[in-house]
């Protein structure tokens, strides 16, 4: 995944490390030119000291081409701007912290992926966001491993679908099963019989490196 990240503070360093332990191909784009020079020491990525409000800035970072962005400075009128800048470059996953709860709701109108203020969140939560838009929370259980609860979407190919069907399919990467489903606020221990609707939240056991595929398979397809 081309990934870019701006902003290497507090949040950012954690999501620079995430994305990299990951394999990802990340640019960091970082204004104060310090910060810059520490992260080009300490993490294998391209750096690029500059302002992301700059069109010709995320062209550096070949935004034209990237995957997604994520946006973590403490400043929301720059997180609103480079978020629009790189909708308009066409990135298709768009994630920003939001430092200011009260600018919440704007944040969800520009239809992005937003966070809650990033210092009651650990930087792995927006890197998530990136890789499964739809995971509603995760639990690193190490080893590789992690519990993720996804949100059923409508036309998701799980939806409609029985647990032993979806089994018989192999729907779900190598290494990862079903392990309960969130429905009205009741907790179902899947068995072969039991259905998934739409909206149901169902926790999955999953490999770290699966969970951009676990994540698609409950989305749109």
């Amino acid at each position: 995944m081309h990934l870019i990240i701006v902003g290497s503070g507090r949040t950012g360093k954690h999501v620079i490390q995430a994305a990299i332990d990951d394999n990802q191909e990340v640019y960091v784009i970082e204004r104060d030119k310090e910060r810059a020079n520490w992260v080009a020491t300490k993490f294998d990525c391209v750096v690029i000291h500059g302002d992301a409000t700059s069109m010709e800035i995320l062209k550096e970072a070949k935004a034209e081409s990237a995957d997604a962005i994520i946006v973590t400075t403490n400043d929301d009128s720059v997180n609103a701007l480079v978020i629009l800048l790189a909708k308009q470059m066409g990135i298709k996953r768009l994630v920003s912290s939001v430092n200011n709860d009260d600018l919440l709701p704007v944040f969800g109108h520009l239809n992005i992926d937003t966070v809650e203020n990033p210092y009651r969140l650990n930087g792995k939560y927006l890197y998530r966001a990136v890789q499964g838009p739809n995971v509603k929370e995760f639990l690193d259980l190490g080893d590789g491993f992690e519990l993720l609860e996804l949100v059923v979407e409508k036309e998701s190919c799980v939806a409609n679908k029985f647990i032993k069907d979806l089994n018989r399919e192999r729907i779900l990467p190598r290494d990862s099963s079903f392990i309960l489903v969130k429905r009205n606020n009741q907790i179902i221990i899947p068995e072969g019989e039991t259905r998934i609707f739409v909206h149901d939240i169902v926790v999955v056991l999953s490999k770290k490196n699966n969970v951009g595929a676990v994540s698609k398979i409950f989305g749109n397809a």
